[in-house]
């Protein structure tokens, strides 16, 4: 296995030959798929216990790094901590999506860790490197398991002639159980049909529930599979050898080397004409992008909802083409720079004022319908997209393309760190709440919302609950008593802090919940809803 320069040794050469690595590989993926059952079979959600399992498997991949003595290279073990503490976070907040950013931000600190026996090359890779890493990464968990079987196969040394004793042993106790087995069934067939205390007694011990066993099997098989196939990819590196005249490098990385080439004219061409689309786009609809309340209040047939999904859609579309178009016309290019970073300028400021129009266009939205989860997340995709635009602008139209992709990485990962500190679904409710200030009459508190809000959002709701009106308070009342009554049985395994911290806000203002509901538990109904 070719290594790039400053690699660890590779496994291969390590003192307890590729065998103990396989042994070593084998029995950590076992004890990981037995922890993944115990944790994960059935579970009321995701908690500590995927928390756990995520933690496991980076224990064991460093355990193993060390006890095979393969080298450390600190940036790899930044990664795996990195995933351990994004996986440990689903400790903390309880919102659905903030857990799948969460989970998909871990997944990609471990795929990165894996790649190669170092990550000097995460700080240089550019975009479709990392790509290819990950798509390695994922490849590499689900399919190494084959790997292994073959690694098995190879070091599994063949039955010496010193061994034939231990071998024939084996084999005389393989024919007594096969002789023993039947003996005892038909005899124990004869003792239960003459005792009816020994048969029920014989069936109580061989009484088992089928579906509960192979619940049992899958996810042990499934887990320990993944976990075996990233234990292995993480001890040899998930990249593919480059064998040839590029001995440094990746086959990915190869055989995007030999790309064909731009000149000034493919440039310009397209550039230029994607601007002045972009421009005559901007110049036709200004008054569409930037009229506001105004313009939806004096154009027929507009309503806020299209308002809004449409200056949003057209900038994710927008970016959608405009980013990858220059990162691949920057990769493609020969020579013409100047050129470039003029109408790559252009390109950039342009779709920031698409961008502008689409925030505004939220905040509009939100003034009149409040604030979802949808809309939160949209806005802070626009944030986020806004920042890779500059970026790109600082970086790749700089020549400085190689710090581009890093950057995007760092702050992907800040970004999801953020809303944890942030807590979205509570900031959704204050801000829902804080609009009930207002003086506009129609401006009305959506409880239907309120209550598909997560365990991150009740201590919220629960203190503002004496300044609603009593149909709301009813309604919101009797849905945190059925979903977060401390009575309620939950399994540790699935335990995360917001949970734990709405049951105790539930109990602590239990008097207060169970006035509003009253004693006939029915409440005023309220038919208003949500716009998507």
């Amino acid at each position: 296995m070719a290594t790039n320069e400053g690699t660890p040794e590779s496994p291969l050469t390590w003192t307890g030959g590729r065998a103990a690595a396989t042994g070593a590989v084998v029995l950590a993926g076992v004890v990981l798929g037995v922890v993944g059952d115990l944790l994960l079979r059935e579970p009321d959600g995701l908690g500590l216990n995927l928390a756990a399992w995520i933690a496991a498997v980076a224990v064991a991949a460093l355990v193993l790094q060390y006890r095979l003595g393969s080298g450390h290279d600190r940036g790899r073990v930044g990664w795996l901590v990195a995933g351990a503490l994004f996986g440990a976070a689903l400790m903390w907040r309880d919102a659905p999506f903030l857990k799948l950013l969460t989970l998909t931000v871990a997944t990609m600190s471990f795929a990165l860790a894996a790649h190669r026996l170092t990550t000097a090359w995460i700080r240089r890779a550019g975009v479709t490197h990392y790509a290819g890493a990950l798509a390695l990464g994922a490849l590499h968990a689900w399919m190494a398991g084959v790997i292994v079987l073959v690694d098995v196969m190879r070091v599994t040394p063949p039955f010496a002639v010193g061994a034939a004793s231990s071998w024939r042993r084996g084999l005389a106790f393989v024919r007594g159980l096969a002789i023993a087995l039947p003996v005892l069934g038909l005899f124990g067939l004869l003792f239960m049909s003459a005792d009816a205390v020994f048969a029920r007694m014989v069936a109580d011990a061989f009484r088992f529930d089928l579906e509960q066993v192979i619940s049992h099997v899958i996810v042990f098989s499934v887990l320990t599979w993944i976990g075996t196939g990233y234990l292995r990819g993480f001890l040899y590196g998930t990249d593919i050898a480059w064998v040839g005249p590029l001995p440094n490098e990746s086959v990915l990385f190869g055989l995007l080397a030999r790309r064909p080439a731009l000149g000034r004219t493919e440039i310009a061409m397209v550039l230029g004409s994607l601007n002045l689309l972009f421009l005559l786009f901007v110049a036709i609809q200004f008054r569409y992008l930037f009229g506001g309340a105004t313009l939806v209040q004096i154009s027929p047939n507009l309503t806020y909802a299209d308002y809004a999904r449409r200056g949003f859609f057209e900038l994710v579309t927008a970016v959608a083409l405009v980013v990858p178009l220059l990162l691949a016309m920057d990769w493609l290019r020969s020579g013409a720079a100047g050129l470039f970073r003029a109408l790559a300028g252009a390109q950039v400021v342009l779709v920031l004022a698409v961008a502008a129009s689409a925030f505004e266009r939220l905040r509009l939205y939100y003034s009149v319908y409040g604030l979802t989860e949808a809309r939160f997340y949209a806005m802070a995709l626009l944030a986020w997209i806004a920042v890779m635009l500059v970026w790109l602008a600082l970086t790749v139209l700089r020549d400085r393309r190689d710090r581009f992709a890093v950057g995007a990485l760092l702050t992907a990962c800040a970004s999801v760190a953020l809303f944890f500190v942030i807590n979205p679904d509570a900031f959704i409710a204050r801000a829902n709440l804080a609009r009930l200030t207002s003086t506009d009459a129609t401006v009305r508190f959506d409880v239907a919302y309120a209550t598909t809000l997560s365990a991150d959002a009740v201590p919220v709701l629960v203190q503002a609950l004496p300044t609603l009106p009593a149909d709301v308070q009813c309604r919101l009342a009797r849905h945190m008593l059925r979903r977060w009554s401390p009575g309620q049985v939950s399994s540790i395994r699935s335990w995360n802090w917001s949970a734990a911290h709405a049951r105790d806000a539930v109990r602590t203002h239990a008097a207060q919940l169970q006035a509003a509901v009253g004693p006939s538990r029915e409440c005023a109904t309220d038919d208003g809803s949500t716009p998507p």
